[in-house]
């Protein structure tokens, strides 16, 4: 049985998708929580309800202990949790180590691997902003450069981030275009699919967050710019933060418009993708991102996509025909392609075609955790 130490936020879904897509292989894999965590994500904790063939145990220090030690760390530069990683990997001996994201796995694992002398096989997954982001600030790009000189194979969703990484002194192997998250199961697609046509749905999707790169109150007040059109629609506003809250609240009096907030992680996965089958257009607004979970779910149900052109969502997919993708500093440009996408009927229609197309073929789980199972092996 391969052994493989993932080192991973444990309450992400990301993550626990990743995992659970190899439950048909053989594969032990133990699992370090790499961020503060209030719970488990419940993929990860079903697991083992499950009658699988992969096995997955988490760090014992950190199973429970993740919060207080994470918050901690913050003050100490990961020292605690990088002393424990260490002994984790001398003491399990894995084939290898997965880092999935930078900033927080990523730097702990460097500090980790510092601190022993049997180095095993280093995979990192890029995740989001995590070279496109923060390549601008010096303490991060120090950082950047002394984790990316351990790593063996570097996973991306776009090609800018592989360019971004060789200019960080990356010369190691690239496999590019594999979802941070991994892949789509058609079978729990098929059972979300909508009987409705894009045109017909009367959903506008926003997406809510305004952590460090989220912009999710300056999409909601351009929806609040297209009430003429956006009055025949529910606009629902997901994974909202407070601020967000806020200004749909204003919005929402100001204009008359039927908006409901629903805050992060108040939704489970059921109910998201019973949200992207019946919505006509979803809009992701950030100043950074890689490959957003937000298009790749639009993509396999239908709904058309509105993106910063900051993501590499255009790597993927067409910009005016499967997917508009506008500047991050113009609400202008935003109020512009989501009355696009209200008035024509024949855009999302065929954008739906044309995504599922993309999507099924390069987002199944099948494809990409055979590309895995390849690399694992």
């Amino acid at each position: 049985m391969k052994k493989i130490l993932i080192v991973a936020m444990a309450d992400s879904i990301h993550t626990a998708r990743w995992l659970r897509q190899f439950d048909d292989d053989e594969i032990e894999f133990v699992l370090f929580p790499s961020t503060p965590h209030r719970r488990i994500h419940s993929l990860i904790s079903d697991h083992g309800l499950k009658t699988v063939k992969s096995k997955i145990t988490i760090s014992k220090w950190m199973k429970r202990g993740g919060l207080p030690l994470g918050v901690l760390d913050l003050l100490l530069d990961n020292r605690i949790r990088a002393r424990l990683l260490a002994k984790l990997i001398t003491a399990f001996d894995p084939d290898l180590i997965h880092v999935m994201e930078t900033q927080h796995s990523g730097y702990l694992t460097d500090r980790a691997l510092s601190a022993i002398s049997r180095k095993p096989k280093l995979v990192l997954s890029i995740w989001g902003s995590d070279l496109f982001w923060f390549q601008r600030f010096p303490r991060h790009q120090q950082k950047i450069c002394s984790l990316l000189k351990r790593v063996d194979v570097l996973l991306t969703e776009c090609q800018r981030d592989e360019e971004l990484a060789k200019n960080f002194g990356f010369n190691g192997v690239c496999i590019y275009g594999v979802p941070a998250s991994g892949g789509f199961d058609a079978q729990e697609i098929l059972n979300f699919e909508s009987s409705i046509s894009p045109s017909k749905r009367k959903i506008v999707a926003v997406k809510g967050y305004s952590g460090f790169v989220g912009l999710g109150p300056a999409a909601i007040s351009a929806v609040g710019r297209t009430s003429d059109l956006a009055h025949k629609y529910r606009t629902v506003v997901f994974s909202a933060s407070w601020r967000t809250w806020f200004v749909a609240k204003i919005v929402k009096l100001r204009t008359g418009l039927n908006i409901e907030v629903q805050m992060k992680h108040s939704r489970s996965l059921e109910e998201m993708r019973d949200l992207f089958s019946d919505s006509r257009v979803v809009i992701g607004f950030s100043q950074s991102d890689g490959l957003p979970a937000t298009v790749k779910e639009a993509a396999f149900f239908g709904a058309f996509p509105i993106q910063t052109e900051t993501s590499c969502a255009g790597e993927w997919f067409q910009d005016g025909i499967s997917i508009l993708l506008v500047p991050p500093d113009s609400t202008d440009a935003l109020e512009a392609a989501l009355r696009t996408a209200l008035i024509d009927d024949d855009l999302v229609d065929s954008a739906a075609k044309l995504n599922f197309e993309i999507a099924g073929s390069l987002m199944n789980r099948a494809a990409v955790r055979s590309k895995i199972s390849l690399l694992y092996d």
